[in-house]
C-alpha cells in the first residue's frame, strides 16, 4: 500500500477510533454506501494493524541520520552540539557598566539583530557554573544600557582575553588595553578600535530554564539608540543618508564551534553576492 495513502487512513482511524464506529446505524443508507463503508472499516483496521506493528515506523539501522535528544546528553554535550551546529554566529563584544562606574568587557557569540524598525538586537547571557550573574548581565540589569562593539580581526586577541573570568572589580578593557571612548547616548564607552558599535538600551528580559527548573540563560533584547561606524569601514559610492558598512574593509569575526574563531574576516573565495527573486 502507498505510504502517504496508508498514514492518511491511519491518521483518520486514529481520530475517528475511540468512537463506536460499526455500532452506527446505516439502514437508512443504500447498499452500495453500507458495502463501502465496511470496506472503508476493514482498510483503516488492517492499516492501523501495520503502523501499530511498526512497519512504517520503525527506525532504519542503515540510516546515516542520527537522532540526539538534549535531555539525554551531558550538559557539556549540549553546549557542544549546540554551538557547534549554530554557525557562524556573530560576537558581541558587549561593554557596560556598574551603579557605581565599574566597567565591564566581555564577549557573547549568542548573538543577533532581531529586526530593523527599530534595529534590536539580542544577547544570550547564560549563568555562571554556580548559578550567580555575569557581570555584563548585572550591569544591563542595573542600568539598562550597553554598547554591542562588533568583533574584528584586529581586536579578536584583546577580545578574546576579555572572555576570561574575572572579579567584579576589574576592568577588563583597563587590562587588555582596550582604548575607550565616550559614548553620546549611555553611559557605558565603547570599544575605540571597534570599527562599528551600537549604543543599545533595554527592551526586556526573558530568563529561561532548563528541566530541573534552573535558570541557566537570560536572552537579552536590546534597542540600538545610536550607531557609530568608523569612515575607513563605510561602503564607498553611498548617499550621506544611507550608509552601508562594507564586509572587505571591516573584516568580522565569527563564532563556531569548540575554540574556533570563523569567519575569521571576509574573504573572496567564501561569499556570495546574489540577488533576491
Amino acid at each position: 500500500m502507498n505510504v502517504w495513502r496508508t498514514c492518511l487512513i491511519n491518521s483518520y482511524y486514529s481520530l475517528l477510533g475511540p468512537l463506536p464506529l460499526v455500532s452506527y446505524s446505516l439502514s437508512w443508507a443504500p447498499t452500495s454506501f453500507r458495502n463501502h463503508h465496511r470496506s472503508l472499516l476493514t482498510v483503516m483496521s488492517n492499516t492501523k494493524s501495520e503502523c501499530d506493528g511498526g512497519e512504517l515506523s520503525s527506525p532504519d539501522n542503515n540510516s546515516p541520520w542520527k537522532s540526539y535528544k538534549p535531555e539525554e546528553l551531558s550538559g557539556r554535550a549540549r553546549y557542544g552540539l549546540s554551538i557547534s551546529s549554530v554557525v557562524p554566529r556573530p560576537v558581541g563584544v558587549l561593554s557596560t557598566i556598574s551603579p557605581d562606574g565599574m566597567i565591564n568587557c566581555a564577549p557573547y557569540s549568542f548573538t543577533s539583530l532581531a529586526g530593523f524598525d527599530p534595529p534590536t538586537v539580542t544577547h544570550g547571557i547564560c549563568m555562571k557554573s554556580a548559578g550567580q550573574k555575569k557581570d555584563t548581565l548585572a550591569n544591563i540589569e542595573a542600568t539598562g544600557e550597553w554598547v554591542f562593539n562588533v568583533l574584528s580581526k584586529e581586536i579578536t586577541a584583546q577580545i578574546n582575553q576579555c572572555s576570561e573570568s574575572l572579579p567584579s572589580d576589574v576592568d577588563e578593557m583597563e587590562k587588555f588595553n582596550l582604548e575607550k571612548l565616550p559614548c553620546d547616548i549611555v553611559k557605558p564607552p565603547r570599544v575605540a578600535n571597534a570599527k562599528v558599535a551600537m549604543e543599545c538600551k533595554l527592551i526586556s528580559t526573558t530568563k529561561i530554564f532548563n528541566d530541573s527548573g534552573d535558570h541557566t540563560t537570560t536572552i537579552v533584547i536590546g534597542k540600538v539608540v545610536n550607531f557609530h561606524v568608523h569612515e575607513t569601514v563605510l561602503k564607498d559610492g553611498q548617499e550621506e543618508n544611507d550608509p552601508r558598512v562594507d564586509l572587505h574593509k571591516l573584516q568580522p569575526v565569527g563564532r563556531a564551534g569548540d575554540i574556533t574563531y570563523w569567519p575569521y574576516g571576509a574573504q573572496e573565495d567564501n561569499m556570495l553576492a546574489i540577488p533576491r527573486p
